[in-house]
């Protein structure tokens, strides 16, 4: 391996290796003039006007989580990563599936199943048009949180 390395620099004329040398550092140099022309276009870049009030954002249109309790139709989902706590109502227009077509009644949904649901964002939570129950092989009970907290907060 050495020998043929050794014998590819003798091949190799000095006007050649000045010659790669100059091409690879107007490559870099162009690469760098690139980063600073994008760093320059960053600063005056603001995703939120300094103008526009925190609650100008839509609020979300629907959520994932796991059943933590229903009480009538009203039902508490708690989403297992973040932990943040979601209060959807079920009316009489709702639509409940269980997978693909397979609607099932209110009163079939149980705590500890994951679901995700889709509806109008309110004050305190959404009115829900559809609940999707998560069924297949990922589909583990979440036991529902042992947290002392009052039937109507919501955060």
């Amino acid at each position: 391996m050495r020998e043929r390395f050794s014998e590819w620099v003798r091949g190799v004329s000095a006007w050649q290796a000045l010659a790669a040398l100059l091409l690879c550092l107007v490559v870099a140099s162009a690469f760098g003039l690139g980063m600073l022309m994008a760093r320059a276009g960053r600063r005056s870049y603001s995703p939120v006007p300094q103008s526009m009030p925190a609650d100008a954002f839509p609020r979300p249109r629907g959520t994932y989580g796991a059943i933590d309790r229903i009480e009538g139709n009203l039902i508490r989902l708690r989403d297992a990563r973040s932990g943040r706590v979601w209060m959807v109502r079920a009316g009489n227009e709702t639509v409940i599936e269980f997978g693909p077509r397979r609607r099932i009644p209110l009163q079939a949904l149980r705590p500890g199943q994951r679901v995700f649901v889709i509806g109008a964002p309110q004050a305190n939570g959404l009115d829900a048009s559809f609940i999707g129950v998560v069924g297949g092989q990922n589909q583990y009970f979440i036991a529902p949180s042992q947290l002392n907290e009052c039937a109507d907060c919501v955060d």
